[in-house]
């Protein structure tokens, strides 16, 4: 993190909370006059100047004020946010996502995205998650005609995944089977994410006899994860019109390339169960480029893993623009989750 004086952090903090509110440029004049400190609008130039050189604000127009950057939101929710309860009235609100968890699944999650879209006011994102949290017992490769295959994972709860790939490189019936008790025997109790992190550590390291069923596990874990994807997840998206709203996206061409990609539900997917692990444990927030998936375009995302009854989770993820309200968002969704879990053993 990026080491800043008081003065600074008390200019920047008054910036982006401004910023949050009115969602346009901060001007010296403006933070001169909030400020709890008598500090002239010489001083605070001074001091965003100095934010400017360590990126922390920019000015979009030479005569206009600042603007948080990318670096500065991360700043922010490092140091100042913390997750609280919600309000009773924003709870209340949140609560009637729980209605119809015990029914079908497809129906729940597709009430709940939209409750959260609408609550949290942003684009919701749901995904059953299968493999992310599934822990490997027996991976098997079984050809299936000219350059396509089976992929059979069975997991630890009982559970079986059946995923038909390309089999682009075109494995032979013998290199199928070593492939698949390679992995059965390297990476038993792994999640496919596990796996695949595994591997990629592996590869990175000094080559051995193993290297080249390494390379090849490796292109084919790939593979499966997008094979899924592409083959139709039922994956659930609601709430675009909430980011129309926003003056981030009023511009008809930005919004349109914003459509399109949330249309694009294979990086979404991938996405979601990328960090299906690290968002079982806690709110995962990505600001920005920091989405490895989406890195060009100026989203919060905020990802919670849910368990649903029976072996399933659900993975979730809200996007909005990075001028969002992250207490809301964070400590919302982290208390939405955790009574989630609650209200599910209960039901259990």
């Amino acid at each position: 993190m990026t080491t800043l004086t008081s003065r600074s952090e008390t200019v920047l903090k008054a910036l982006i909370e401004a910023y949050l509110v009115e969602g346009e440029p901060v001007s010296s004049r403006l933070l001169a006059k909030g400020s709890r400190e008598p500090l002239s609008s010489a001083t605070i130039r001074n001091v965003l100047a100095d934010l400017e050189e360590q990126a922390l604000v920019s000015q979009p127009h030479t005569s206009a004020g600042r603007v948080p950057t990318e670096r500065a939101y991360r700043y922010y929710v490092d140091r100042w946010v913390r997750p609280r309860r919600p309000a009773p009235e924003l709870g209340a609100k949140l609560a009637a996502a729980f209605e119809g968890m015990d029914h079908d699944p497809d129906t729940w999650l597709r009430h709940a995205s939209r409750v959260l879209s609408e609550v949290m006011g942003g684009v919701c994102v749901a995904l059953p998650v299968h493999l992310a949290s599934s822990r490997l017992v027996r991976l098997e490769f079984v050809p299936l005609g000219p350059r396509r295959l089976v992929a059979v994972w069975v997991g630890s709860a009982g559970d079986v995944e059946h995923q038909v790939i390309e089999n682009a490189w075109d494995f032979d019936t013998a290199t199928l089977t070593e492939l698949g008790n390679f992995a059965t025997f390297h990476f038993c109790g792994c999640s496919l994410a596990d796996m695949r992190r595994r591997l990629f550590v592996a590869l990175q390291g000094q080559a051995d006899e193993a290297r080249q069923l390494r390379v090849r596990l490796a292109e084919l874990a790939e593979r499966m994860t997008a094979s899924g994807e592409a083959e139709g997840p039922r994956l659930v998206v609601s709430g675009l019109r909430e980011l129309l709203r926003m003056p981030e996206f009023e511009d008809s061409r930005r919004f349109r390339e914003l459509v399109t990609t949330f249309e694009e539900h294979g990086h979404l997917a991938r996405l979601l169960n990328a960090f299906a692990e690290a968002s079982a444990r806690e709110v995962k927030l990505l600001l920005g480029s920091e989405n490895p998936f989406l890195p060009d375009i100026p989203l919060a995302t905020a990802m919670r893993t849910v368990g649903l009854p029976g072996h399933e989770s659900a993975a979730f993820a809200f996007f909005g623009p990075l001028r969002l309200d992250y207490d809301k968002v964070i400590g919302g969704l982290a208390w939405w989750s955790e009574e989630l879990a609650r209200r599910g053993a209960r039901h259990s």
